[in-house]
């Protein structure tokens, strides 16, 4: 089935909730129950509170609010998507007769998971309530006396059997016996029914009980589900052999169940990784933004402070000008001025800069031989095994070079050959310290 898109209006599905329950409503969107009422909580849609239908049918009153208004416009319209799905009203009219399901009299080539079962239960030591289980290894959820056991698996083979020949599967082991359609399915109990009786007590502080089995059994499917039936049980006239058909039934309607449950966790999924996309591309847009923000203020402020000490120049060759004043050292100030000038060029975001005049006397680079250079011993001795005459030809060696020439392994020549040509005028920038 093709993806597709279902637009409702918020008012309308309004008066849709509150003129169906939700159980028969949802299935008209893909949805289940839960599905179709988280909807409406984003939405910001009243749902029926617990108990409306149930007072309606006996003539009760059950007010219907009014549908708040909104200031988010986005709400106002619903869109419902399923990929791949069908309509659960067509799995629920499939499956609205109910099958009839014969338990056997006996377990003659019983299936091979009530074989498996029979085997293990049957060596079984019962517990201290009288039942006989196996946990969580791979067997049937099983969990009566050896009295019912063999009642019990009958039980489970006619409902097992049917099962399988209407395209489901069955498998036994954690979590117990689980009854499925492709990727869904629940999973299903049988337990006898313990009635516990207080012993007469011989210490005040201790109680002592003993447990009774009944021989009445429970079939009990283990998940939660809202208005759907988990359990059925032997009663003073009700057998769990004649309600097998109401339990085929009701695991129809759980598998279904479940797989709504998956498509909407799927759905979810979906919205949440394209809710993701966005949130990241404006998370980086506003980082971005951010980024232009700053560098444009900063530029801003450079533009500024170009400005400000280009008028206090201009300012100050005016009153020196006027000889309002004099500069204290005029041959040091001839040569600041030009330096000030370049500065406020070079800070400047729209004003090339050029060349830096030299305002100080540059620091000059002394060339010594090795032999004058302050080194410590097992560097000179290096340095002389290399064969390098001065701290010229010292700064033109890579630390490579230096291992191969002298010996050093360890990177202590290079580095302090790097402090020695640094405390010579030497440009280091391009050397590590390591």
């Amino acid at each position: 089935m093709a993806d597709e898109f279902l637009i409702v209006k918020r008012r309308e599905l309004f008066d849709q909730v509150w003129s169906a329950p939700m159980t028969k409503l949802a299935p008209k969107y893909g949805l289940s129950d839960v599905g179709l009422a988280k909807v409406c909580k984003k939405h910001k849609i009243p749902k029926p509170p617990v108990g409306h239908w149930a007072k309606l049918e006996h003539g009760k009153a059950s007010p219907k609010p009014e549908l708040p208004e909104l200031n988010d416009t986005d709400l106002e319209e619903i869109r419902f998507f399923r990929a791949g799905f069908e309509p659960v009203a067509k799995h629920v009219e499939a499956v609205a007769t109910t099958p009839e399901i014969v338990v056997k009299d006996d377990l003659r080539n019983p299936h091979r998971l009530v074989d498996q079962a029979r085997e293990k239960l049957r060596s079984e030591t019962a517990g201290y309530r009288g039942l006989v289980s196996v946990g969580s290894q791979c067997c049937l959820d099983i969990s009566v006396t050896k009295k019912s056991l063999s009642r019990a698996l009958r039980i489970l083979e006619a409902l097992i059997r049917y099962w399988e020949s209407v395209g489901g599967c069955v498998s036994a082991g954690d979590p117990g016996t689980r009854f499925a359609r492709d990727e869904d399915g629940v999973s299903i109990s049988i337990s006898e029914q313990i009635v516990r009786h207080e012993k007469p007590r011989r210490d005040r502080y201790y109680k002592e009980y003993t447990y009774e089995a009944t021989g009445k059994l429970t079939l009990s499917i283990d998940r939660w589900g809202e208005g759907l039936r988990k359990s059925w049980s032997d009663g003073k006239v009700q057998r769990l052999e004649n309600v097998l058909g109401n339990v085929a039934v009701a695991l129809e309607k759980w598998v279904l169940h479940e797989r709504e449950r998956r498509l909407d966790r799927q759905c979810e999924e979906r919205q949440e990784r394209e809710a993701m996309k966005t949130r990241e591309a404006k998370n980086a847009f506003a980082e971005l933004e951010s980024e232009r923000i700053k560098n444009l203020e900063a530029l801003a402020d450079d533009w500024v402070r170009a400005g400000q000490i280009r008028d206090y120049l201009a300012d100050l060759e005016g009153k020196i000008a006027s000889q309002a004043i004099k500069p204290i050292d005029p041959e040091s100030f001839a040569k600041w001025i030009p330096w000030a000038k370049w500065y406020a060029d070079s800070i400047c975001p729209i004003t090339p800069t050029p060349p830096r005049p030299e305002i100080d006397e540059p620091i000059t680079r002394i060339n010594k031989s090795i032999e004058d250079l302050d080194l410590t011993a097992k560097t000179r001795r290096g340095l002389k095994q290399g064969q390098v005459s001065d701290s010229d030809e010292l700064a033109e060696l890579t630390k490579h070079q230096l291992e191969e020439r002298c010996g050093d392994r360890y990177s202590n020549m290079y580095c302090e050959a790097t402090r020695v040509l640094e405390g010579l005028g030497y440009d280091i920038s391009a050397r590590s310290r390591w």
